[in-house]
């Protein structure tokens, strides 16, 4: 950075932290005419101690900074360009921890006024300290004396022989790092001090872009950015001069500070919480267009969660702040999905590829099943998404699960429905907002080859806006779940043709004493005009099972479930109990439930099941009783 004072330009070092000091005019000092290129004495040397060879600008700062040297970690404190003191460590952390504290203390100080006749020595049991009146400013200890390999008394004298010269003469000492940056439309107060003399003054260079006014009363210059661009503003009081860039950027985005995830249920397991939690963040962000949005860190802290969340651009301010989720309970939308999507095809992908595409139109909603190999030859990404090409954020409400990965077919598609079964029983699913032209990202599951993942959910679009409901597999996933795309992108005209009725509905009859009654699960309709999907993999079955007792005494029947069409497993919704049938080989049976029914009297039981992943279908539903 220049310097613009009476003396001319000079150049003055950039630092990573500490504020800047205006010096005035004094009376030559041998040790102010050594240039900047001359060689610094370092206290890091034997016994050889001088003062340090000041640069002749006006504006210095207190800064601080650590460098590695081999295994050994230097901390260094400046005034402007001119190296105050120098120790050793072996921790880098610790090093730069001290350099950056001792900076801070001389930084506060110089803004209170803090004169070179101030800094004294004086010894405190082992330790020999540095102090400004009753101020600490650092310690010397044997340890950091030995690294110097210099006597601690010495060693200590020399750095506040070092320091007043730096506070030698009338100075003027900004509370910044060498450059200001201010926000678009905000202002920035810099606070100001020292031993200068007169009435201060400050002018910008280009008053349409950075504009200051100085508070006398708070001692303070207060900095507002009118438009993108760089100024300098020059500060004078008596015979210090001296100028400071400033750029006024607009902020990489915004980030709201408290938000809300909506769950409909109030007990949540992570798999559901945390896409909510993501979800409420990510949506409720408004980033500048190319800016990137990371989070940091995302943890649960009852009753809220908290994320550090992040946008950053190259030509924007870094936006950072700390975000607190407040998990809201809405009711569950009554909603039925009208369709099933399922993604099989190919059952084993080769290559990165768009595996599903859907709409889903406002006011509807629809279940979708998937189930993948990876065969490639390297690790793949299977990821569900809503993408909103509406130009109005979505509402989606969400509910399912997903398994895997794993080697065994027959299990990880039962999994998949377990766990839909469980969350959809206990409405456990989460209203995800979906922005305008941006795609959320319900599922992710990623395998290595030859692993297989499976899942079932469902997704109701809660308001008016056009939607897709797409299964990607991808080889490198984006590091968030939400993302902008382009709405009108060719691509996204591109649809599948792996929708089917989301539901069929049967009756399965048996009368006390007369023929057993059969129903077979997943078998082909006879229908000629309606969409064959094998299996009916995604569909939920309605049974209406029906048990008629004309006798004049209580009898008992059983539903029983035969493997009709091969090894597999199924879970069926009971009378208002979830029944697993367990692995089952070809042509098995089992009893899946048993029951009574009255003399005289007709019993109703609702059987639920859904065609899960893996198995092999039809799937044989058997009522019967048996008779002494």
């Amino acid at each position: 950075m220049l310097i613009q004072s009476q003396h001319g330009t000079s150049p003055v070092a950039q630092s990573r932290e500490g504020g800047g000091v205006f010096h005035g005019k004094r009376a030559a000092n041998p040790l102010r005419m050594i240039r900047p290129t001359s060689l610094l004495i370092s206290i890091l040397g034997l016994s050889c101690l001088g003062s340090p060879r000041l640069a002749t600008a006006d504006l210095l700062y207190f800064a601080s900074s650590v460098a590695q040297q081999g295994a050994v970690a230097v901390g260094e404190v400046r005034a402007g360009p001119t190296v105050l003191l120098r120790f050793r460590g072996a921790d880098p952390g610790e090093v730069a921890s001290r350099a950056r504290l001792v900076a801070q203390r001389l930084q506060q100080q110089a803004l209170q006024g803090l004169a070179a006749s101030s800094i004294q020595v004086a010894p405190l049991g082992s330790t020999v300290t540095i102090m400004a009146d009753k101020t600490l400013l650092l310690t010397v200890d044997p340890a950091t004396a030995n690294l110097a390999q210099s006597p601690r008394r010495a060693l200590a004298e020399q750095w506040a022989e070092n320091l007043r010269q730096a506070l030698a003469g009338p100075y003027l000492c900004l509370d910044i790092d060498g450059k200001l940056t201010v926000p678009l439309s905000e202002s920035r107060q810099v606070r100001y001090g020292g031993t200068y003399a007169g009435k201060l003054t400050a002018t910008s260079d280009a008053a349409d872009l950075i504009s200051v006014v100085v508070d006398d009363e708070n001692r303070l210059l207060v900095v507002s950015g009118l438009a993108r661009g760089v100024a300098r503003i020059t500060v004078s009081a008596a015979e210090i001069s001296g100028s400071f860039p400033v750029e006024c950027l607009p902020w990489a985005g915004e980030i709201q500070h408290f938000v809300a995830a909506q769950l409909t249920a109030s007990e949540a397991p992570e798999a559901v919480m945390r896409p909510a939690v993501l979800n409420a963040i990510l949506s409720n962000v408004s980033a500048a267009p190319g800016a990137t949005v990371t989070i940091e860190e995302l943890r649960g802290r009852s009753p809220n969660w908290e994320a550090a969340v992040v946008i950053s651009s190259p030509d924007h301010l870094r936006r950072a702040q700390t975000v607190t989720v407040t998990p809201t309970l809405v009711s569950r939308p009554d909603v039925t999905p009208d369709c099933v999507l399922v993604s099989n095809e190919p059952e084993k992908v080769t290559e990165p590829q768009t595996l599903l595409r859907q709409m889903l139109l406002g006011a509807r909603s629809c279940r979708l099943l998937w189930h993948h190999v990876n065969a490639a030859h390297s690790p793949l990404t299977f990821i569900v998404r809503v993408v909103n090409l509406g130009e109005e954020p979505a509402s989606v409400y969400i509910v399912g699960a997903q398994a895997g990965p794993s080697h065994d077919e027959i299990y990880t598609g039962h999994l998949a429905m377990y766990h839909f079964w469980r969350t959809l029983l206990g409405s456990i699913g989460y209203i995800a907002t979906v922005p305008p032209g941006t795609v959320w990202e319900a599922y992710r599951c990623s395998a290595h080859p030859s692993r297989i993942v499976s899942g079932v959910s469902e997704f109701a679009n809660l308001g008016s806006q056009p939607l897709l409901i797409e299964m990607l597999a991808i080889s490198a996933p984006d590091p968030l779940p939400l993302v902008t795309i382009d709405p009108d992108a060719d691509h996204l005209r591109k649809l599948s043709d792996f929708e089917y009725p989301g539901s069929k509905s049967a009756e399965l009859v048996h009368e006390i004493g007369g023929a057993w009654g059969f129903f077979h699960v997943g078998k082909r309709t006879p229908d000629a005009d309606m969409v064959q999907l094998a299996g009916h993999y995604g569909v939920m079955y309605d049974v209406a099972a029906q048990v008629v007792n004309r006798s004049q005494q209580q009898a008992r029947f059983e539903i029983a479930v035969i493997a009709s069409g091969g090894a597999g497993r199924g879970l069926y919704l009971i009378d208002g109990q979830l029944v697993d049938t367990g692995p089952m080989r070809p042509l098995q049976e089992g009893v899946i439930f048993r029951g009574w029914v009255g003399a005289g009297a007709t019993k109703s039981i609702p059987i639920q099941t859904i065609p899960q992943s893996g198995s092999n279908y039809p799937v044989t539903l058997v009522l019967r009783s048996f008779t002494r």
